[in-house]
């Protein structure tokens, strides 16, 4: 067989162990969990109370999908039997415990939003409003199935009525107090990058902290011109002693202007983020309505390098997975004496 013979027939062989289809599972409780201390033990988890801030109801919603798929996963774990988290907001609305959102769309629209350029702004047609209108089908109204995301006062009877429906040892409540995007203070260039760190230390050095991203960007530019200014004066490119030119005057306005634009490139780089989540949890006895345990937890989460993930949703994941297994470890270490 031909050498080239050889390495097609490799080719399509190797094309066509391509074809297939790659497949990954996960159990959020693995099957063979044997870590159960708390076995028997029911528990019901009330809608928690949202502090935090959030650009729309949807992201609200989802991240308070996200933590009480966490809660479900690690109090299962540790051996705890729960309501279905559906049937438990069902029999909430349907005793006027709490009502659900079902207008969301009614709050005033974010300025410079589609929905506050169909209301406010009388440059487009009638038609064109109408047609945007329709295309803004949405997770905003979809989302008003969200509980409202403020806080919830039960009484005693309350609790014990919650309780005696579920069958209930125990009541879990909480607070979602801070889950933002923050950025670190570090001069780490593996995390900011090296023109950023350049830049805003000349920037820091030279004009001091400001306010505003505008000034900021200008101080950027401002550092980078001088410094470019200054490599000028001591270089021979692109202009030397041969040009019937200054050499020294047009290098420095040449570096200088470049210097002034990567410092402004600079000035938009350099964030180092990372993911603040701040979580308080409370367990109370639904027959007394005492507090048996509380603990509230701050997670920060942030890439090792600028290389790392740094997606906001993946900073967010790991932030929330981590308090609450912080906060269901030191529940159940607390707690397992008494129950």
């Amino acid at each position: 067989m031909s050498p080239l013979k050889t390495i097609v027939i490799g080719l399509m062989a190797f094309l066509l162990a391509g074809c297939g289809q790659l497949v990954s599972e996960k159990l959020a409780v693995s099957s063979s969990a044997s870590s159960q201390p708390c076995a028997g033990k029911k528990l019901v988890i009330l809608p928690f109370a949202d502090y935090s801030y959030a650009d729309d109801a949807e992201t609200a919603f989802r991240r308070n999908i996200d933590i009480m798929e966490n809660l479900t996963a690690s109090l299962t774990e540790k051996g705890f039997r729960l309501p279905v988290q559906d049937d438990l907001l069902k029999y909430m609305a349907d005793n006027n415990i709490v009502k659900f959102n079902a207008n969301v769309d009614a709050t005033p629209p974010r300025a410079g939003s589609v929905e506050d350029t169909i209301a406010n702004d009388n440059s487009w047609s009638q038609d064109m409003k109408t047609e945007l209108a329709g295309l803004i089908d949405t997770p905003e109204k979809q989302s008003g199935n969200a509980v409202q995301p403020q806080g919830i006062a039960l009484d005693q009877a309350t609790l014990a009525k919650i309780a005696a429906n579920f069958n209930a040892d125990l009541i879990m409540r909480g607070q979602v107090i801070k889950i933002d995007l923050d950025q670190e203070n570090t001069w780490n260039p593996m995390k900011r990058g090296i023109l950023p760190v350049v830049f805003g230390g000349s920037s820091r050095t030279l004009f001091g902290v400001t306010n505003s991203e505008y000034y900021d960007s200008l101080g950027y530019a401002l550092a980078g011109a001088a410094l470019g200014g200054a490599i000028g004066t001591t270089t021979s490119f692109p202009y030397d002693e041969t040009e019937k030119i200054n050499p020294d005057r047009f290098n420095s306005v040449y570096w200088g202007l470049g210097g002034a634009a990567l410092g402004y490139m600079a000035s938009k780089g350099g964030h180092a983020n990372q993911a603040a989540v701040q979580l308080r949890l409370w367990v109370q006895d639904p027959d007394s309505g005492e507090v048996v345990w509380t603990n509230s937890v701050k997670v920060l989460v942030k890439p090792q390098t600028m290389f790392a993930e740094t997606r906001e949703d993946k900073l967010f994941e790991t932030a929330i997975t981590q308090a609450v297994a912080a906060l269901t470890r030191d529940m159940v270490q607390n707690i397992q004496a008494s129950l």
